[in-house]
Parts: C-alpha cells; sequence; structure tokens
C-alpha cells in the first residue's frame, strides 16, 4: 500500500522457518507466472511483469493448462490496471472468465478466481 506522500508498506507472512532463496516451480507457465508476480509485486514493475506474461502467452509449441492460464491472464489485467492500459485488461479478464474449469480445477484456482472478481469492478468498461 502507498500512500499519497509516497510512503509504502507491505504486510506479510512468514512462509517457512528455511530463509534460503527457493528455486523457481519448474514448467514454463509456473516459472512466467512465478517471475511475472516477483516483478509486478517485489520489484514494482509491472510493465516487466506484462512483457513476461505476453511473452510466455505467445509461445506457439507449448500452452498453458487451463488453471495457469487463468492465474497468468489474472495477473496481466491486474498490471495492465496498475499501468492504466483498460483495454487490455478488460480483454484478458473476459479472457479468463471464458475459460472452463473443472471443479477440481476451480478449487485449486480459488484465489485467482477470487482475484478475477475483484478486478471487474476496477476496471471501467
Amino acid at each position: 500500500m502507498t500512500d499519497p506522500g509516497g510512503n509504502c508498506i507491505r504486510i506479510g507472512r512468514k512462509t517457512s522457518d528455511d530463509q534460503s532463496h527457493r528455486r523457481p516451480p519448474d514448467g514454463t507457465f509456473a516459472k512466467a507466472l512465478h517471475h511475472a508476480s516477483l516483478l509486478a509485486d517485489s520489484k514494482e514493475d509491472p510493465a516487466g511483469a506484462a512483457k513476461v506474461i505476453d511473452r510466455a502467452l505467445r509461445l506457439g509449441d507449448e500452452r498453458p493448462a487451463p488453471v495457469e492460464l487463468l492465474r497468468l491472464l489474472v495477473l496481466r489485467a491486474d498490471v495492465a490496471g496498475r499501468l492504466a492500459d483498460e483495454e487490455t485488461a478488460l480483454s484478458a479478464l473476459a479472457e479468463a472468465a471464458a475459460i472452463h474449469l473443472t471443479a477440481e480445477e476451480r478449487e485449486s484456482a480459488r484465489d485467482a478466481l477470487a482475484r478475477l472478481e475483484d478486478l471487474r469492478p476496477g476496471i471501467r468498461p
């Protein structure tokens, strides 16, 4: 959170006692999501995050699983909103909302689905 004076506060929680850096996840799209999330949230570089996601989504030889695609598109909509790119945000939100998920996939993507709903009212049509 950033106040009007530019002061930032970040709230987090401890994830483990091991403070060494963890390896990025395996898989092209999991890695892209991991790095884009770091750029968007830790580095406050939404433009860099957008580039990572766009590059991953343009790959011709691989396609993400539905849950991976949902997570990538929700993050893409989020960073587009931060960059005041409403057209891209609306497009990513619409594409994410159109993804068909099984009940099991919906459960594993619960956070991304909640974020999708959070973003919808914040983007002006």
